[in-house]
């Protein structure tokens, strides 16, 4: 059993992710690890990202919230993910728009294609760091691949 393995179960151990998203985590590192044709090799860039990552920390460890998704399943939620905004409830979007965030002119479906292919230059996607009065402590996001 290899390091990625090990960490998956023991997320569904500790109650991070279910026993079927740890399925599916499972599954989705075995096909990774299928051998990899040679159009595979042409059709990728630069960089041969494994992981998406999503960390949510905070200084007073209040918050610590650990995601990491395979890349080959990112392909599969890339064929939703340009529908996704339309789940967003209707006053969620307006408050967005009013803080100056407009998610209808993301193509999702091609970032999320460009980070499979290889194509992101920069592995950092998004760092936020924001103070939050209720637990009186800096909450960190920070959003990359590797």
């Amino acid at each position: 059993m290899n390091e990625e393995q090990l960490k998956i179960l023991e997320m569904i151990e500790k109650g991070q992710v279910t026993a079927a998203e740890g399925m599916e985590l499972l599954e989705a590192l075995k096909a990774q690890s299928l051998p990899v044709q040679v159009t595979d090799v042409v059709a990728k860039g630069n960089h041969n990202y494994r992981f998406f990552r999503v960390r949510v920390t905070s200084d007073n460890n209040t918050v610590n919230v650990n995601v990491n998704i395979p890349i080959s399943l990112l392909s599969t939620i890339g064929e939703i993910a340009d529908n996704m905004t339309g789940v967003i409830p209707p006053d969620a979007r307006k408050e967005m728009a009013a803080k100056g965030v407009d998610l209808s002119n993301i193509d999702f479906k091609k970032v999320i294609d460009d980070l499979v292919s290889g194509m992101v230059d920069d592995p950092n996607i998004i760092d936020i760091e924001a103070w939050d009065e209720g637990s009186q402590s800096m909450i960190k996001v920070k959003i990359y691949v590797d």
